[in-house]
């Protein structure tokens, strides 16, 4: 008896957890600033404003690229997982088909397993560019002065690293200054032994019938840089056509997880079977609760005895009748 009290009652959490649940997935704006370089984030990380200047579409997997790239655009910023053979030869089709590929990345360099698999020998150097003389608050926020793009004098980087560029064709589209330099990794290393600039700081490789970009800082497009120096110049020479902002290389943080399992159970409760589910399982706990808690025949004989003889023990009453059968 006291088990099946245990399994209704659990039934009957359970099912007021799903409802609280879904309550919450319903109530709550559950796309809402999701983590960094998410195209829903509203916050100073996220990509929302260059997903509402731009109309650009979110793709949560490289397979839903067009096959024919010509007049689309696909942004890879920050990239926190490598990119695997068979989407590095859908992105490198894309773009040999005529599409426009922006990659930016910074210290981590990732993106750097995209660019071997599609050919390229470009990379990511994934050191520290430093400017003390070129820079906005400090040398970490370094400023690149010099740019061959039309309209952009200069462009604002956020703990950026620097490009190797030496694909046939390349041309190097912006340089840090002759005062920056690559942030000594290794303790005990002096300024002056770090190697100094120009770097390259962005770049343009043709592939097929495309272009690939790359800009070496993965915070360059995020809301709080968008608008800084000339980062929307930038963005609006490079990305002439529909957008498309990829998420599957994205860091998936807590709150990402909360969400997306909020999203789950909201979508699962929308549907008709789990509804009348729901109802079946909730009349089945409350009659199994109900049948539980009904005094079996042993326990109305024994009652009925302790009504006549008060005097008795209950308890020892019921042991009896239990020892007798």
């Amino acid at each position: 008896m006291r088990v099946r009290t245990a399994v209704a009652v659990g039934v009957v959490a359970a099912l007021l957890f799903v409802s609280v649940a879904v309550y919450f997935a319903a109530s709550v704006n559950i796309l809402g600033n999701p983590g960094d370089f998410s195209p829903s984030n509203t916050s100073w990380n996220g990509l929302s404003t260059l997903v509402q200047t731009e109309h650009a579409t979110v793709l949560s997997n490289v397979s839903s690229l067009p096959p024919d790239g010509a007049g689309y655009v696909l942004l890879e910023e920050g990239p926190f997982s490598p990119y695997t053979s068979v989407q590095a030869a859908r992105i490198s089709s894309f773009v040999s088909s005529g599409g426009t590929l922006i990659v930016a990345d910074g210290q981590d360099a990732i993106a750097n397993t995209l660019l071997a698999g599609m050919g390229l020998s470009s990379r990511f150097s994934g050191g520290v560019l430093t400017d003390p003389l070129f820079n906005f608050r400090n040398s970490f926020l370094v400023v690149a002065p010099t740019t061959t793009m039309y309209n952009v004098s200069s462009i604002d980087f956020d703990y950026a690293t620097t490009l190797t560029v030496s694909d046939p064709g390349a041309k190097v589209l912006a340089y840090s200054s002759d005062f920056s330099y690559l942030y000594p990794s290794q303790p005990g290393s002096s300024i002056a032994s770090a190697p100094h600039g120009p770097f390259p700081v962005a770049a343009e490789i043709p592939l097929g019938r495309g272009t690939v970009y790359l800009i070496s800082d993965d915070s360059v497009f995020i809301n709080s840089m968008i608008h800084m120096g000339g980062n929307f110049n930038m963005l609006k020479d490079m990305a002439s056509g529909s957008v498309f902002v990829d998420t599957s290389h994205l860091a998936a943080n807590p709150a990402t997880v909360a969400r997306g399992f909020e999203l789950a159970v909201y979508s699962a409760a929308s549907l008709w079977e789990f509804k009348y589910s729901l109802v079946i399982v909730g009349v089945a706990a409350i009659m199994a609760y109900r049948f539980a808690s009904a005094p079996s025949q042993t326990d109305r004989e024994v009652e009925a005895v302790a009504l006549e003889h008060p005097e008795w023990d209950l308890e020892r009453l019921r042991k009896l009748k239990e020892e007798l059968g």
